[in-house]
This record gives C-alpha cells, structure tokens and sequence, in this order.
C-alpha cells in the first residue's frame, strides 16, 4: 500500500473526528473517494475493515483514536517504516513498540510491507489504550498483541533472548531518565529511536534541540541511520542502530 493512500486514508479518518458528519466512516464519501484510488483488492478490504472496526466505537473513542492519526503522527511512522525496513529484514522479527498507544504504526507496518514483521508486541502504560487498539487493530491483525507495562519496568534482557527482536522507542521525549532507560537495554540489540525538539507540551520532559544532543543522550555501538524530519512546527529525530 503506498505511503500516499496512507496518509490521504488517515488524514479522513482524522478530519472526520474533529467535526464528525452525519452517518458513518463506513458510509462517508471522501473516504470511499480515498479508498478507491487502490486498484489491490487486498488492500481496499482492509481498509473498510478497519473503518469497520472504529464504526463500533462511540463518538468519543474515535476522536481519542484519532488523536493517533494526525498528519504528524503517519508522517512519522511513515518514515520510520521506510527507513528501517530499507536497512533490516524485518520478515521474520519481533518488533517491540514501547509506548505503542493503540498500535498505529504495527498497523502501518502490515499496510505498507509485502511482507510485514511475524510479531509486534504493543507495550503501553495505559490499559484503556491496549484495550481500544485490541479492539480496532488487534482483532484484524493477528500478528499484533498488546501489552500493559510500564517502559521503565520492562526486562529488556528477557525481550533480548529473541534474536530477532528490534526495540522500537519513538517516545523518548515523554521518558524523564532516558539514561537510566538505556541503561537497562542489552548491549547488541537492534533500536530504533524517535525524538523531538517539541517543549511546549507538558508530557515532553526530555525533549533534545538536534541530533547531536540524542546521540549523545542515547549512544550507540554502531549507527545505521540518523535523521531529521521536519514537520509543520517542531523536527522528528531518528536514529537506528545497535546499543
């Protein structure tokens, strides 16, 4: 599926929510508009199932759900899914999305790979949010499972034992001990790692002014790729690598 169809598909889904119109996601033309640009049969039947899947929810859930689709937030997740898949083979591996929130990018990764990594395990904080995206992500996908805990709280040398693991934190501004965090990742594992220059939100404790400053906060053994993506009012920093 391609990055374009994606972010036009979401991009509905999130106006929709802002100012919701009469009548279902199912039902509403811009989104039907958007989906028929696909000529994949495969594709155009997982978009209405998902669509589907938020139409169960009320009106107050889908613009919770909707808060994770902003242009920003798939734009994001966009280029992670570019630049780690062009550099690792994800195939066969288990990905562990540490404060995953309902699981947007698992689900990207399924949309835009022919052949999408064979797990994603979902960690989160929240409870309610593993449960929502159980609910509209999980049940659709069984290569997805959720799991409430607390990324300062994880055994990272228990995930380390799948050799095939890659650790994916693209909240390390929300983390207030990042060294403390990275401390506790085995040395050798795969990471992908996302921050921002965004001070102006309250939950951004740890946010860094470029890259030089991430890398020196995060260090790592071996660099795959470092990056800045730049969006509309702050820049996305990325680095891949080994710890």
């Amino acid at each position: 599926m391609s990055a374009q169809l994606v972010q036009e598909f979401m991009t509905s889904i999130w106006r929709h929510a802002q100012e919701p119109p009469e009548g279902s996601l199912t039902h509403a033309p811009d989104i039907h508009r958007t989906i028929a640009q696909s000529d994949h049969a495969e594709h155009v039947r997982e978009l209405y199932g998902f669509i589907e899947k938020l139409d169960t929810l009320g009106p107050t859930q889908q613009r919770l759900f909707a808060a994770a689709v902003d242009e920003v937030q798939i734009r994001s997740k966009l280029w992670l899914i570019d630049q780690l898949s062009s550099r690792h083979d994800i195939g066969s591996a288990t990905l562990v999305v540490l404060g995953a929130w309902y699981g947007i990018l698992p689900l990207l990764f399924n949309w835009r790979l022919a052949q999408p990594p064979a797990r994603m395990v979902c960690i989160d904080v929240s409870a309610d949010a593993c449960e929502l995206g159980q609910r509209v992500i999980g049940q659709l996908y069984p290569n997805i499972e959720y799991q409430v805990a607390d990324v300062m709280d994880l055994n990272y040398a228990s995930l380390a034992r799948d050799t095939s693991s890659v650790l994916i934190n693209t909240i390390c501004e929300h983390l207030p001990e990042a060294d403390t965090w990275w401390s506790r990742v085995p040395l050798g594992q795969l990471t992908v790692l996302q921050s921002n220059n965004y001070d102006r939100c309250p939950d951004h404790v740890n946010c860094v002014k470029d890259l030089d400053e991430m890398k020196a906060q995060i260090p790592l053994s071996e660099m795959l790729y470092e990056g800045v993506l730049r969006l509309p009012i702050f820049d996305r920093f990325m680095l891949i690598g080994y710890r």
